[in-house]
């Protein structure tokens, strides 16, 4: 089977049909290659070349290729594409279809002159040897196997350097490498919406006050920016934006913005007024205010506001200061979010209602999904920090790694899992009734229910960062 697969891959290119479509080379070993199963195979080697023009492109996008200029002109097209869409659809797909037209003439009229140059230095080359070898024939039979060994020599190597891959062939290893590539900007696109998701979750009460904070500011500046720019400045603006963060320089810039003391107290400020301007005016509808003179009612809520501020500025500075301390430390850093959930569960028992009094041989009050014992909610904790060190020499150079991974909440409390309610599996509080089995289960309780159970829900955050310390190996 490794034959087989080794000689598709030196298929010619003009062939159609089955060799070029399942045409590709790998090193590895026919076991690994067994593992994949073969409709899945043929799908991967049919789409190595989209998989690399995506390769290349994320790589373009996320500022990782060797040349900045690639990137900085997909910059440049994203805002010629916001600013001049119509000039860009009229010219610029008929100039794609002419400069594709022109590069594929000029290709071959230069591949044809170059292949006759080359052919003719070759001529050139086995005249001169020819020459050479009449001139020396007074030479002994060993001079003349040598040279005749050399002359056979070189005619393999001419012979070598004229094969040519075909133009297109994409190997197996450069697929999985790609699917890799992918794969992983995938997962960073998905991991930054979720960070959005849960900052934007309308059933915490500090969500949402960071939120309105947010926006009292934002959205008029926003309102003038769309009426004075226009909506092809706004997208040219903020995709610029979006494509640039990647870039280092960019990281840098945010980096020594964000360790700037005075850019420090002026956005705790911003935020803490902010946060205490929503707090105390939501606050302030709910007082009595017949009684109270208007003159006194506007005192007290200055005065809410700005005791407000002042603890939630030194609370703002405190985050802003502990997010610049974490990304100050170099290295590769991943974030992950997961899901626990944990079943909270009851029986209903005569006299005494619904308890967490079980029987002895059935479940406990509180389990995970596979129906294990654990402990409640309020007692239950996260996996604690772990550091790991490890070492490696690489070029006469010392490489000490420290793995670091934290685990963190990312929801601020509990809370119930109501997907079932709108299908009536669930109560309004959540609960699922069930008979004494603990079978049967439905949201409505009735005379044969004895059980019931809900699910509380809680995201958690975790943060695995690397950091490699660099130390020259000393000659013994």
């Amino acid at each position: 089977m490794a034959k087989s697969v080794e000689r598709s891959s030196t298929a010619p290119a003009g062939n159609k049909g089955e060799n070029e479509i399942l045409s590709f080379s790998s090193p590895h070993t026919v076991q690994t290659l067994d593992q994949i199963p073969i409709p899945l195979l043929k799908l991967l080697v049919v789409l190595g070349p989209t998989l690399q023009c995506t390769s290349q492109l994320i790589d373009i996008l996320m500022w990782r290729t060797s040349q900045p200029r690639q990137s900085v002109l997909m910059v440049l097209l994203w805002i010629m594409s916001c600013l001049w869409t119509w000039q860009l659809l009229a010219f610029g797909l008929p100039m794609l279809v002419l400069y594709k037209l022109g590069r594929d003439w000029l290709s071959v009229k230069t591949s044809k002159s170059r292949r006759e140059a080359m052919e003719k230095a070759r001529a050139e080359q086995r005249q001169r040897r020819e020459e050479k070898i009449k001139r020396d024939r007074y030479h002994d039979e060993e001079d003349d196997e040598v040279t005749r060994l050399q002359q056979q020599k070189e005619e393999e190597d001419e012979l070598i350097s004229r094969k040519i891959r075909p133009e297109g062939q994409v190997s197996l290893d450069d697929t999985l490498q790609d699917l890799a590539v992918v794969n992983s900007f995938i997962d960073h696109v998905v991991l930054n919406l979720k960070r959005v998701w849960i900052h934007l979750d309308g059933s915490k009460s500090d969500t949402v006050i960071s939120v309105l904070s947010i926006l009292l500011y934002t959205w008029p500046i926003w309102i003038v920016l769309n009426w004075m720019l226009g909506a092809h400045m706004i997208l040219a603006i903020v995709g610029t934006v979006l494509l640039i963060s990647p870039s280092p320089w960019f990281n840098t810039i945010v980096f020594a913005m964000r360790r700037n003391i005075i850019l420090k107290h002026v956005l705790a400020a911003t935020w803490a007024y902010g946060v205490a301007l929503i707090t105390t005016t939501l606050g302030h509808f709910s007082w009595p205010q017949k009684s109270v003179k208007k003159r006194t009612l506007v005192k007290n809520w200055l005065y809410s506001v700005l005791s407000r501020a002042k603890s939630e500025k030194s609370r703002a500075l405190q985050v802003i200061e502990t997010d610049a301390d974490s990304d100050a430390s170099t290295g590769k850093r991943n974030e992950m979010i997961f899901q626990f959930e944990v079943f909270e569960n009851q029986r209903w028992w005569l006299g005494v209602n619904w308890t967490t009094n079980m029987m002895p041989s059935e479940r406990s009050p509180w389990t995970d999904n596979q129906l294990k014992p654990i402990p409640a909610k309020e007692e239950f904790q996260l996996p604690e920090s772990t550091v790991k060190t490890s070492t490696h020499t690489v070029n006469n150079e010392i490489i000490k790694r420290t793995t670091n991974k934290v685990w963190s909440w990312a929801d601020g409390d509990w809370w119930v899992d109501m997907t079932g309610e709108l299908a009536g599996k669930i109560d309004h509080n959540g609960w699922e009734y069930g008979n004494n089995a603990w079978k049967q289960m439905s949201g409505l309780p009735g005379i044969q229910t004895f059980t019931r159970r809900r699910r509380w829900c809680r995201r958690a955050r975790l943060v695995e960062r690397e950091i490699d310390q660099v130390e020259t190996k000393k000659d013994a």
